[in-house]
């Protein structure tokens, strides 16, 4: 087994009792840990916390470090690459407003770092600390989380068995291997563009704005992550394997949630690119625009921009499509077993789990032979060279993105179902006589 980081966040850590060979504000090491030891196990404040140092610092498991405040482990995070297998939480913090709010700091937590949390408090605590973990609040990070109870003489036994139980979760499964290879493909990427200048990096990717180069930040992570998916390739995931037994999965809220996060994306900018999903009022649209005619907007579209509309696929939506859905007698044979291999309706695919909240999800229909656009004024005449953005589009906003390879499998769909395409069929008998024709072949 792996060596597991553990980061045990607590104020009776006696770190300022040797303030002057360590900052009691900030990381505490396992070299640290080592002299604090050294205290009376009486002046550490809380024995069960000694105690359960000592033990840890004995085991060869285990790499240990520490904080002595909520506040200072979510500063130094915020500034610093730290990044624990196991958190041990302490629940009572003290005198200080800001610290004892646990349940707010152990939110942050668990939303800012993938790792195990364990909660350490006292037993008469118990039963608050675990109506509050098991609320609607902390329902996406439930498997993270788990209680060890102070003067509990098992405690480092008990810490060892949920360590052991979670290997099962995908995520801490590959949570070594998968941070660190990624920051060892993060190095060897800055290792070769770390060859260029900031300026000439710039210059060589960037595109032409009022006389300088410029990237949008958008861009340069798309750069970033194709050269990091190729590295991280290349490095491997080592000796996990990523094969299982099949397991059924009943929760289709969780099938659906999962699929949504895989095919979709989110960008914090303003700038409207191909694969992007906009929205108006309640109304949905694919924007099928290519991104170098967005780039030059209204120089190379004339400020029309290219879309499709998405309708809800729900017996509720009383709209034209549903009707004209309704045309088609084969309705009730169609299928998608990806999303750009639809049968019976063989021109008709769907977006799943566009829209998801309170615990519903939506799906959407698109209609390549629907293809229609968006009338963006022109304005000014420095906006010629301009990318268009979604201040231009008056009353839209921005909702989500489609993901890769997803996107650029849908992009060819919609060209090849654009029109159409056919000649007439050819007749019954010429057509058994080629299947038979073919049958032959068979060995």
């Amino acid at each position: 087994m792996s060596k597991y980081s553990i980061c045990i966040i607590d104020d009776k850590i006696p770190a300022e009792r040797l303030s002057k060979y360590m900052d009691d504000t900030s990381l505490i090491n396992s070299n640290n840990f080592k002299h604090l030891l050294t205290i009376e196990k009486n002046n550490w404040g809380d024995i069960s916390l000694y105690s359960l140092v000592n033990t840890l610092k004995k085991q060869k498991d285990y790499d240990l470090f520490g904080f002595t405040q909520h506040s200072f482990f979510l500063d130094y995070i915020e500034n610093n690459i730290f990044s624990a297998d196991i958190i041990i939480f302490d629940w009572n913090m003290g005198e200080n407003v800001e610290e004892k709010d646990s349940k707010k700091n152990l939110l942050k937590l668990l939303k800012s770092k993938y790792c195990l949390v364990a909660i350490f408090t006292e037993a008469d605590k118990q039963d608050e600390v675990t109506q509050i973990i098991k609320s609607s609040e902390f329902s996406d990070y439930k498997e993270r989380l788990f209680l060890i109870k102070k003067d509990d003489e098992n405690s480092v036994d008990n810490l060892k068995y949920e360590i052991e139980n979670r290997l099962k979760l995908f995520s801490f499964k590959l949570n070594q291997t998968l941070k660190s290879n990624t920051l060892q493909s993060i190095d060897n990427i800055l290792v070769n563009i770390g060859r260029l200048s900031f300026n000439q990096f710039v210059s060589l990717f960037g595109e032409n704005n009022n006389g300088k180069k410029e990237i949008s930040e958008t861009d340069f992570i798309d750069i970033f992550l194709e050269k990091l998916k190729y590295e991280l390739t290349s490095i491997g995931i080592g000796d996990v394997e990523l094969k299982t037994n099949n397991e059924d999965f009943d929760n289709i809220c969780k099938v659906r949630e999962l699929w949504h996060y895989r095919m979709y994306h989110k960008t914090t900018d303003k700038i409207i690119r191909k694969g992007d999903i906009i929205k108006k009022e309640n109304k949905y649209f694919l924007v099928i625009a290519s991104d170098c005619h967005l780039d030059t907007f209204w120089k190379s579209s004339l400020g029309y921009l290219t879309i499709i509309p998405l309708h809800k696929v729900s017996k509720d939506n009383r709209l034209s499509f549903t009707k004209r859905i309704n045309y088609r007698n084969d309705i009730d044979n169609y299928n998608l077993t990806s999303l750009v291999n639809p049968k019976s309706i063989d021109f008709l695919t769907i977006l799943p789990s566009l829209v998801i909240g309170n615990n519903d999800s939506f799906d959407y229909a698109l209609n390549p032979r629907e293809i229609s656009s968006i009338e963006v004024a022109l304005g000014d005449e420095e906006n010629v060279n301009r990318k268009l953005i979604i201040d231009d589009i008056t009353g839209y906003e921005k909702y989500i993105s489609l993901s890769e390879p997803f996107m650029s499998a849908l992009f060819l769909f919609i060209t090849q179902n654009f029109s159409g395409y056919g000649v007439p069929n050819f007749s019954k008998k010429l057509q058994k006589s080629i299947k038979n024709n073919f049958k032959k072949l068979k060995k």
